[in-house]
């Protein structure tokens, strides 16, 4: 066993560093979190660890909640470790689930749990920020498997983890052992990995263009600059302050990157979810849902039925019963606690009558050496005593008592007898003595037959039959011996006093009466108490799977192999029922979360439903209809990737006689538009930008693979404290989010596990969003505002000197977007023209807000939005000539930002324009891009003259 570290590099693979080491101090490498394996207590890489790092927390460690699927982190003091970057030991049980003993996995060690541990146990590592992990080879140590079959698990799962965590920042793996034999299995297993390792790219290297809906891709993927939004996204649903339920809208035209963004999501949730950070979700359960693979099928029941799929792959019974149960649990253990007590006192009273019998055996044989001591003493009996013992070769006083009292009472066994004396002294030297003669005569024989030696072949055969003379007069002179014994014993008895022997033979006779009475008791007692002990072990496990946890997983395993949706389809009421089911039992679980198998709530479910601008007009509605129905309940996250086109021509094919085609046809369209449809059901809608410029050779580069050379740098507009790997964003892109160092999403993308509480909403913050009274007008519309702003501010520096918050004396830029989304929640048909509509400088006629000169007043863009009377109809500064169906709409529009004008700071437009392509994104409609004035416009006379 080596002492200090001796680090042998097996490769890199995907820029990830391979290494092994053969040591007994795994606190000394260059590692900054190490995987220790636990069962109910530490074992021997955990009690080392434990020997050094003393001050750790490790009473607090929640053994019966670490599992191979949910590891725990134990952070490691920094005084402990000065000059070592090792910060952190993620413990997890190799144990499956099979079995549970007092909450503590105690199942079977098998390849699946192995391998579920090292995968989770990585994929904690580096969600607590870890680079560099220490990885020993699970269950070698005090369970005792073999290295070579844990290594054949193990390798090739840490190898996959690593890769696909690669560009979550984990770079370097070492493999920890204290053997020579567990350092050639690994080697020998990475060598096979490493030569199995394939390009993911089809024949000819062209790229793949499948995105599995249920698995997910890191950020550093991303080469078309959505990650901020991404992290955005994930930060809101993740957020446990965040109210369910939650739909979001993913818009983009086909093949803009729909499924790829929500993959990203998904990868970036599950990141959050296992950071160990507080603030956000730990039992996310995240389920992708193509509607064009079931495009021959009720949608409505193909999705109902792959929600309980998935999430079985993660019965209820009523109170009453369970209250039934407890009653009659109660009464068992009741019953068996007087059963235990019964066969305890049969218990104690068979041990004091056996100490009774024990006395009185020993009292016997007391007596019966005394009795020898009378013979011998005895003129009468002497001479024949002394005959039968020498006859029996018996000469141990014990023994012959043992024989005598036998004899007297009836139970000798003559067999036995005869054994005893050849055991004794004098029997063993007779025996020896007819052996040797015995054995002499068969060994001359065989030696005269060679020498041919009539003499010797004479003495020999004497030998033998004198050998055989021998046995026969020990056994005669042992039977002789036990026939005066008899006759001794008859005499004796004739001789004995009769009172005497009735008094002894009664008292034992009672004793042993007694005796045997109480083992019966005791064994009548036993019986009762063993079926006592199984009726309760029945009913525990009855009652529990009335456990919240439980009854969930029956009910969720139920619906999974159940064909209620199969066998009808079309009933969305079973459908209905069987959410508000699934919601109840969540939390009645909630509400116990402390089940005795150690799984945790499941916090919400995020539902993902990509490609359904595939299907069908009829099929799109459908899917509509479920999500909104999901949304009925405070347990479901949805996300809906589609094309806005299809799915607005969709719902006006499908309800044409009840909305509008143009919500410009009608003053009242806002109320029954196909836009006010979505707005109902997709609380967050995000339109995926456009690639902006160098996006495609960027997005060429990635599917070409890297360019040759040691190392590359990767530029990208996302900044944070320290350089993000893959984080690549057009640095020109206007309509981008960058993501400030020090925000929140930079924080958590540096170390999910040391992010700071988040910032409560400030005052002016708070004021400035609660002056949009004429825009903001339901619950929904409100929650949607907030949701989008909270989005935004996570990607903002908010500190001290935050310019966001305008703490550096500056106007703060919240207040230009809390205004721009305020005019999004406003819905109004001429937001379009009140952003992009083109200017007319020589009409006087100044355009939208995307045209405007940077430093126009706020005061005077305000009051172009106004419509005058202008003698033939009316008219405004924004687009000339207004139509009379929009007049309500521009006043409403200009009527709510007078309002607002009275609680803002900024004077001039430049914050709006700055952040104007990027919240736009934020609109059902997708919008063309917002480029900033033409630089012809603002040197126009005219332009300038307007402007001013």
């Amino acid at each position: 066993m080596a002492g200090a570290p001796e680090t042998i590099e097996l490769g890199t693979i995907d820029g990830v560093q391979f290494a092994v080491a053969e040591t007994s101090e795994p606190w000394a490498l260059e590692i900054d979190a190490i995987v220790v394996s636990v069962g109910s207590g530490l074992g021997l890489l955990g009690g080392a660890l434990r020997n050094r790092f003393p001050d750790a927390a490790w009473d607090e460690i929640p053994y019966r909640a670490v599992t191979s699927e949910q590891p725990y982190v134990l952070p490691l003091p920094a005084a402990a470790r000065p000059g070592m970057p090792l910060a952190r030991a993620i413990l997890v049980s190799v144990h499956g689930r099979e079995v549970q003993l007092n909450g503590i996995a105690t199942g079977d060690v098998t390849d699946e749990s192995v391998h579920a541990a090292t995968v989770r146990s990585l994929e904690v590592a580096r969600a607590t920020g870890a680079r560099a992990i220490g990885l020993p080879l699970l269950a070698t140590g005090a369970l005792g498997l073999p290295a070579r079959s844990v290594a054949r698990v193990m390798v090739p799962a840490a190898v996959a983890t690593m890769r696909k965590m690669t560009e979550r920042g984990a770079d370097k793996l070492i493999f920890i052992c204290q053997r020579d034999v567990a350092v050639e299995a690994i080697r020998a297993e990475f060598e096979a990995v490493a030569a199995a390792v394939a390009s993911p790219e089809l024949a000819g290297g062209v790229c793949s263009d499948l995105v599995d809906p249920n698995r997910g891709i890191p950020l550093s993927h991303d080469r078309l600059g959505v990650a901020p939004y991404v992290s955005m996204l994930a930060t809101v649903i993740a957020d446990q302050a965040t109210p369910l339920p939650l739909s979001l809208g993913v818009f983009g035209e086909w093949g803009s990157g729909k499924s790829f963004f929500m993959a990203m999501l998904r990868d970036r949730i599950d990141g959050l979810a296992m950071s160990g950070n507080p603030r956000y979700c730990r039992e996310i359960v995240q389920i992708g849902f193509n509607a064009w693979h079931y495009t021959d099928t009720n949608l409505w029941a193909s999705l109902g039925d792959e929600i309980f799929r998935q999430l079985a792959g993660t019965g209820a019974s009523a109170s009453d019963r369970a209250e039934r149960l407890r009653a009659e649990l109660a009464e068992r253990l009741d019953q068996r606690r007087q059963l235990e007590l019964a066969t305890e006192q049969a218990r104690a009273t068979v041990a004091r009558l056996q100490a009774q019998v024990n006395e009185a055996v020993a009292r016997r044989e007391s007596t019966a050496l005394n009795l020898l001591d009378a013979l011998r003493n005895s003129e009468t009996f002497r001479h024949t005593t002394d005959l039968l013992w020498r006859e029996l070769g018996i000469a141990d006083a014990k023994e012959q008592a043992h024989v005598l009292v036998g004899e007297l009472d009836g139970s000798l066994d003559e067999a036995d007898t005869l054994r005893r004396a050849s055991r004794s002294r004098i029997g063993l030297l007779s025996l020896t003595a007819a052996v040797a003669l015995l054995g002499l005569g068969l060994l001359i024989p065989a030696l005269a037959a060679g020498m041919k030696n009539y003499l010797a072949l004479g003495s020999g055969l004497s030998a033998l039959v004198t050998g055989l003379g021998g046995l026969a007069y020990l056994a005669s002179r042992g039977h002789s011996g036990l026939r005066k014994l008899r006759q001794l014993s008859e005499e004796l008895r004739g001789e004995m006093h009769d009172a005497a022997e009735r008094a002894v033979g009664d008292q034992m006779a009672g004793t042993l009466a007694k005796l045997r009475a109480a083992q019966a008791d005791q064994r009548v007692a036993q019986a009762q108490l063993d079926d006592v002990i199984a009726h309760v072990g029945e009913l525990g496990r009855r009652l529990a799977q009335l456990a919240p946890g439980q009854r969930l997983y029956t009910f969720l395993a139920e619906r999974a192999q159940g064909d209620a949706y199969a066998g009808n389809l079309g009933l969305v009421s079973t459908i209905r029922k069987d959410f508000e089911q699934l919601v109840t039992l969540m939390n009645e679980w909630r509400a116990d979360p402390h089940p005795a198998d150690g799984r945790r709530p499941i916090d919400r479910v995020v539902l993902y439903i990509d490609d359904l601008d595939r299907c069908s007009p009829a099929q799109v509605v459908d899917v509509l209809q479920a999500v909104h129905l999901l949304l009925a309940f405070e347990l479901f996250v949805v996300v809906v990737g589609v094309d806005p086109r299809w799915l607005l021509r969709s719902l006006r094919s499908r309800y044409a006689d009840l909305l509008l085609a143009d919500a410009a046809d009608d003053n009242n369209a806002h109320w029954h538009s196909p836009e006010d449809y979505l707005e109902k059901i997709l609380n967050v809608p995000l339109i995926l930008p456009r690639m902006s410029a160098g996006g495609l050779g960027r997005l060429l580069q990635s599917f070409a693979g890297p360019p040759p050379g040691p190392q590359r740098e990767e530029s990208g507009a996302v900044n944070t404290r320290a350089p993000l790997r893959g984080r690549p964003m057009a640095s020109d892109d206007v309509a981008s989010i960058p993501i400030e160092p020090g925000s929140e999403v930079a924080t958590q993308q540096l170390n999910p596990i040391a992010a700071e509480p988040p910032h409560p909403l400030t005052e002016p913050e708070l004021t400035v969003l609660g002056a949009f009274d004429l825009f903001v007008e339901t619950p929904r519309e409100a929650k949607r505002m907030l949701n989008l702003y909270r989005m935004i501010r996570a990607t903002r520096d908010l500190s001290s000197s935050s310019r966001f918050l305008g703490l550096d004396g500056r106007p703060g830029e919240f207040e230009a977007v809390a205004v721009l989304l305020g005019m999004l929640a406003a819905q109004s048909c001429v937001l379009g023209a009140m952003f992009d509509a083109t200017p007319n400088p020589g009409a006087r006629i100044g355009g939208g807000l995307a045209h405007r000169r940077p430093d126009l007043a706020w005061s005077d863009f305000v009051a172009d939005l106004e419509p005058r009377w202008s003698g033939s109809g009316r008219s405004n500064g924004i687009v000339g000539t207004v139509p009379d169906n929009h007049v309500a709409h521009w006043y409403r529009l200009y009527r709510g930002l007078l309002t607002v004008s009275k609680v803002i700071t900024f004077t001039d437009l430049r914050d709006l324009q700055l952040w104007l392509p990027r919240i736009r994104c934020f609109s059902y409609v997708i919008l063309p891009a917002v480029a900033p004035p033409p630089a012809d416009a603002v040197r126009d006379p005219a332009w300038i003259e307007y402007s001013h």
